[in-house]
Order: C-alpha cells, then structure tokens, then sequence
C-alpha cells in the first residue's frame, strides 16, 4: 500500500479527528514560542549594560558635538529635537524678510533666534535701503549690468524667492523698476565706437534689409561684438562697407554655392 492511500484509509476510518488534534497542537506551539520571543526581544532591548549607560551620559554631556557628529543623521536629529523641546513659537514679520524664533526648552530654558524667511519682494528685505544705495552708486559710474550683477553678488547681496546669485537680466529690470535705467530703444548708437553699427544701422547704411545683415553675422560673413548689455554691434570702416557692397551685388546662386555657408 503507498503512503497516500496510506492516508486516505487513515482518513476513512476515522483519522480525522487525530490529524485535527495534532494540527491545533503543533499551531498553540507556534503560538507560545511566538510570544515568548517577542516578550524576550523586548526584554532585551529595555536592559543596558553599565556601560552603554556611561556611554549614554558621555553623549549627552556633550549635545552640540553629538548634533555636529559626521555619524549623526537628519532622522536622529529630528528624534533629538522632539526629545529636548517643548514647543517652538515663531513670529513672522510680514513687512520684511525676518522672522523670531522662540525655543522652549524642556526645564524651563527660552532662547530666542532672528533668522531670514523667503520672501518674494526687494522691498521686503531688510537689506533694501542699503541695495538702492549700491545701485545708484553703480549705475552713476556707468557699469553695465552685468558688472553691477557682479559688484552685488561680491558684496552680499542676494535677491529674494530663494535665488542665490543677481544676474544681468535682473538688475536691468531692478533699475527700470528704480527709475535708475531708461528702456533703450532698439537699434539706437548709444555707446558705438568709430565705424561700429547695430545691425538696423549697417543696413540702412548699405541700403539693404536687415534680414540680409542678420544672414551674414549668422554665417560670420561680418565682425561682431557684443556690448554690456549683450546686444551686437558690427564694425565696418570704409573698406568694409565697400566689400560687403559687393558681397551684396553678387548673384544669390553664386553666394550659395558648395563651400560657402548658406
């Protein structure tokens, strides 16, 4: 006879009732060894060696080395946190970028903190009186804005909405708020050198449209530069202007042949 027919007759002749007996038997076992490791684990970890005890006061004689400790993780500092303190109080002040902070310490111990918030404003920041100041000095001196860009960055200054750095975009568009920078028109001959042009001035000058000037500064057909304010400028002394007249007098099929730039 095989083993499972073995257990089918065990089971036909009333087998049953002792597999059951023996199945509950083995699963209270389980159960009662369960129990009693959870409670051993938990035992054990309530109980501390003298000398993870000694450890433990070294550690907290010493709090700012422990919270500075290369070891010591966010998560353990919040756990440190919620440990020492009661509660925080802060008051924000609306109309600029400061805020105090209270610290109530378990036993009884208030310190007290002023730190800076992210605001979204110039005229929010505690610093704004000391930035106009700046830019006005800067901006009498004729820097252009990426130099004014620069001078703020080395002397601390920091724009608001969590940026770390002023670019030239931004002080452009501070001294238009400010009154300090007039909008430029486009194309104007402010700050043109001899024989220097925009590229609407080139084109007038050669009596072509200005998509043609366009065309030969993107295929370096002319020599450009570009000012403070990173808009270009073309030189063209008279030999120049001749040559780019001929340039222009050119057929377009020879102007595009294979091996000149389209």
């Amino acid at each position: 006879m095989s083993s499972v027919q073995g257990v089918r007759a065990g089971i036909s002749s009333g087998g049953t009732h002792e597999l059951e007996k023996d199945w509950k038997k083995r699963c209270n076992g389980r159960s009662r060894w369960r129990k009693s490791s959870s409670s051993g684990s938990r035992s054990g970890r309530a109980k501390l060696s003298l000398q993870d005890q000694e450890a433990i006061r070294v550690l907290a004689g010493d709090l700012p080395a422990l919270w500075q400790a290369e070891t010591t993780t966010a998560q353990d500092r919040q756990r440190m946190a919620r440990l020492l303190l009661e509660r925080v109080t802060v008051v924000v002040d609306k109309a600029s970028d400061g805020a105090d902070i209270k610290l109530h310490w378990k036993g009884g111990v208030e310190t007290e903190h002023t730190i800076k918030r992210p605001v979204s404003r110039y005229d929010q920041q505690a610093s704004y009186p000391q930035l106009v100041e700046r830019l006005k000095e800067l901006s009498s001196k004729g820097l252009s804005s990426a130099a004014i860009a620069e001078e703020l960055n080395e002397a601390g200054f920091r724009p608001p909405k969590r940026t770390d750095r002023f670019t030239r975009s931004m002080v452009q568009r501070l001294l238009l708020e400010l009154g300090l920078m007039r909008r430029k028109r486009h194309g104007n001959a402010v700050g043109l050198g001899a024989d220097e042009y925009r590229p609407g001035g080139l084109a007038r000058k050669l009596e072509v449209k200005r998509d043609t000037v366009v065309r030969w500064m993107r295929v370096g057909w002319v020599n450009v530069r570009r000012d403070g304010e990173n808009h270009r400028i073309i030189w063209a002394d008279a030999d120049e202007l001749k040559r780019l007249r001929e340039l222009h007098q050119l057929p377009r099929t020879w102007r595009t042949r294979p091996g000149w730039p389209s």
